[in-house]
């Protein structure tokens, strides 16, 4: 009997084309939440202030201004594309630089995901955001973009790789709001595996957020193109988070979202302990359609360069002394010159009436009256020089008196800020901010920073 020749491409393309029939969605590289809280959101995030926002967002990295980093973990049974059976692991961490001139955050993460051992799929992400990159009167626009190195593999070495692109922008009318857009996989990278072949499928995604002191709203909607064998499909995700505070033990999170789309809706809930430095997130979502196999997502996030409170405070006390001590030494030689002119000014008004008399009497002393009408015009310069110096003093010594008071307002605005970040309750932020206005409102300086600042408050 005669044996044909064996061909080793055989294992890989037949590798191909049972994974292209045992998968239940074949899409590779989709947009599945980034974290516990994204994931407690009900998916979305591109208008979320989160540090894995990113994923979804590239412009919201900028709002990063400390070192950030940690990891997550993802199981679950869903895409967003629909059926599926995965697991995710991630790496992550944002770095605030300036580049350029310009301040915004750097940001790097892996992404490992096993579709069951039928794919392995592996993102690597470099990312920028810019922050407060141009200032308007109608908000803050900031933009992002994404490089991800993605990486395919099936059994019996069928692998493949490619590029993708990720752009965002985000606008903050006020503290209170964000606006986001953002395009994922731009590029629309192709891979083929085997017999098998699909393309990241390109999501556009729009997305706003109210965050205020208690409570955080989401609401995303995001298109897909065609993926995995499977036409695109649109989600929405609306979600809250509601924050209960402790005396000491921290923050605690409570969260609830809905992913609303074809072949892929769920309801999710989730969540979260912030202490210090130190935040841990657990969300899961459950499919309101097939098989009830819940999602599960764990998030550990670190922050670093927090600086101790009461050793800031003493800095700032300290600076405000010394430039107290400078600003009254200047204060008290601006008023020892002053007094100095009062008196030669004094003199020389003397000397101007005494020299007017002498010019009366030599009246009929022509050769004389020249020589004392130039003394007199001499003398007449030094005093209109004296009296413009005495001017310039006085106006030195209001200015240097503005000065003070512009410095007592940072001093008291960074301390409400302090206030602000360290969590205190609205009503300890607005007594605060009174009394800020109350005191500097008719000083002459800028307070429109505390105004504005009150105003959000109120509202």
């Amino acid at each position: 009997m005669a044996f044909k020749k064996f061909n080793p491409a055989l294992p890989a393309a037949l590798c191909g084309l049972l994974l292209s029939f045992a998968a239940p969605a074949r899409a590779v590289f989709e947009d599945i939440p980034a974290g516990a809280r994204q994931l407690g959101f009900g998916g979305g995030g591109a208008a979320l202030q989160d540090p894995l926002s990113f994923w979804a967002n590239p412009a919201l990295a900028g709002t990063a201004r400390k070192f950030e980093t940690g990891g997550d973990f993802l199981a679950s049974k869903r895409t967003t594309q629909g059926p599926a059976s995965f697991d995710a692991y991630g790496l992550w961490a944002l770095i605030p630089r300036m580049a350029y001139g310009r301040m915004g955050t750097f940001s790097v993460g892996g992404l490992y995901r096993n579709d069951g051992g039928l794919v392995k799929q592996k993102t690597i992400l470099f990312g920028w955001g810019t922050s407060n990159y141009k200032r308007t009167d109608a908000g803050i626009l900031d933009f992002g973009a994404n490089f991800k190195i993605l990486s395919a593999a099936a059994p019996g070495g069928v692998s493949a790789s490619g590029l993708g692109l990720d752009l965002g922008a985000s606008f903050r009318p006020d503290e209170t709001h964000t606006l986001g857009l953002a395009i994922l996989n731009l590029n629309n990278p192709s891979f083929k595996l085997g017999v098998a072949k699909d393309n990241a499928p390109r999501v556009i995604k729009l997305g706003v957020s109210e965050r205020r002191e208690d409570y955080t709203l989401s609401l995303d909607l995001s298109r897909r193109s065609a993926s995995g064998g499977q036409g695109g499909n649109v989600s929405l995700n609306p979600g809250v988070e509601y924050v209960w505070r402790t005396e000491r033990a921290g923050q605690l999170f409570s969260r609830a979202g809905l992913n609303l789309a074809e072949r892929a809706s769920a309801l999710s809930a989730g969540l979260g302990w912030k202490h210090l430095a130190s935040e841990i997130s657990y969300g899961i979502a459950v499919p309101l359609t097939g098989s009830v196999s819940p999602a599960h997502s764990l998030t550990l996030a670190l922050r670093f360069g927090d600086r101790d409170v009461e050793s800031e405070y003493e800095r700032l006390i300290k600076q405000e002394i010394k430039y107290r001590k400078d600003l009254v030494e200047a204060l008290d030689e601006s008023a020892r010159r002053e007094s100095l002119l009062k008196g030669e000014l004094a003199s020389m008004k003397a000397e101007t009436d005494a020299l007017s008399a002498r010019l009366k009497e030599t009246q009929e002393q022509k050769a004389t009256v020249k020589n004392e009408a130039a003394r007199l015009e001499a003398v007449v310069r030094r005093q209109a020089a004296a009296e413009a110096e005495l001017k310039a003093m006085e106006l030195k010594r209001k200015a240097d008196k503005l000065n003070q008071l512009r410095y007592d307002f940072s001093v008291d605005w960074q301390g409400y800020l302090k206030l602000k970040g360290g969590g205190a309750p609205a009503d300890v932020l607005k007594g605060a901010l009174q009394r800020m206005i109350s005191q500097y409102q008719d000083s002459g300086i800028d307070i429109s920073q505390a105004t504005v600042e009150l105003q959000g408050l109120v509202r």
